[in-house]
């Protein structure tokens, strides 16, 4: 008798296990389907940000072309080209940066999913050959 109440006990508790687990995913399922919805108050800020970027930028160019007026006709070249070259380096490992850091990026909870995934499928395995195992003994 107590040989058959231990693969009862041990169902009952990967089914528990099992259970907990479908919980615990779909609740991650659920907090990427709201990361993927505040995807549009990310791409506004973006928009808010490269127009602040641009306004900024705008400045600073005419900042340096005030700084050129001042200076003697003869330097004025060297003086812009300086600044030219100095935000074109900037601009392009600002961009070099950002596409090599999207690359790396992978979905949120992405592997932390597949992990309860394949937890939740040993415990459904351990489970079935419990029952079947207990099924075999009657």
């Amino acid at each position: 008798m107590g040989a058959r109440e231990a693969p009862g006990i041990l169902g009952d508790f990967s089914s528990l296990a099992a259970n907990g687990l479908r919980a615990v995913r779909s609740r991650l399922e659920l907090a990427t389907i709201e990361l993927k919805e505040e995807k549009a108050w990310v791409l506004r800020f973006i928009v808010v940000a490269t127009a602040a970027v641009y306004l900024l930028s705008f400045g600073t160019l005419l900042a340096i072309l005030a700084i050129s007026l001042a200076m003697p006709e003869s330097t004025r070249p060297a003086v812009l080209g300086g600044f030219g070259g100095a935000m074109l380096v900037a601009g392009i490992g600002a961009v070099i940066w950002i596409m090599s850091a999207a690359k790396k990026r992978s979905p949120p909870f992405k592997d932390l999913i597949d992990v309860l995934k394949n937890d939740e499928e040993g415990l459904g395995a351990r489970r079935a050959a419990g029952v079947s195992g207990a099924s075999g003994n009657e």
